[in-house]
């Protein structure tokens, strides 16, 4: 049998073209299930970011996944699709209906070219406006929002107008809040 010369051109028939895919993991198991994947010969892809995490009331630094349940994956569908899909720890390829969809490679490379060299990728976080709506996310107002009345020069702590707390003015660090969408 005479096997086709590989021209680096894509296949019209996405089952035969090599791709990233996303792979969505069971909760908390997204390492797991990278290593479980890269073990049968796949290439992965698992962005982190370092993280603060509010502890007994302590700031402890900590590593999660970038997107939390998901990972990224190179295979070629009709080679691997079911044995990624039934790996230990993946709950399925982010698909339509049973066809995997694929993730541009440019987006892919987007990615990576943000990873450090400790494999971390950093993200820095974007200026509060004043008037931006926030929800504090933890410590002893979680839950509670506001509007931002100013960021402070060290650039880690802001002032809010607490509208749920008798129209208080508090000063809280950036890392606990999640601005809502304009």
């Amino acid at each position: 049998m005479i096997e086709p010369l590989d021209t680096g051109v894509k296949s019209r028939d996405p089952w035969r073209n090599t791709s990233w895919f996303a792979v969505h993991t069971k909760p908390r198991r997204e390492s797991f299930a990278c290593t479980n994947i890269h073990a049968i010969g796949v290439e992965v892809l698992l962005p982190r970011v370092r993280i603060e995490r509010l502890v007994r009331g302590a700031a402890q630094p900590g590593i999660k996944p970038l997107f939390p349940g998901y990972f990224f994956a190179r295979f070629c569908p009709a080679d691997s699709f079911e044995s990624v899909k039934t790996t230990r720890g993946v709950l399925q390829v982010v698909s339509s209906g049973r066809i995997p969809i694929p993730v541009p490679d440019v987006v892919v490379q987007e990615i990576r070219d943000r990873v450090q060299e400790d494999g971390l990728i950093r993200i820095h976080p974007q200026a509060l406006a004043p008037g931006t709506l926030v929800t504090i996310q933890s410590g002893p107002f979680e839950g509670m929002m506001g509007r931002v009345e100013r960021e402070l020069d060290d650039r880690k702590r802001v002032a809010i107008f607490l509208e749920t707390l008798f129209n208080a003015r508090v000063l809280i660090e950036k890392r606990w809040l999640e601005a809502e969408a304009a």
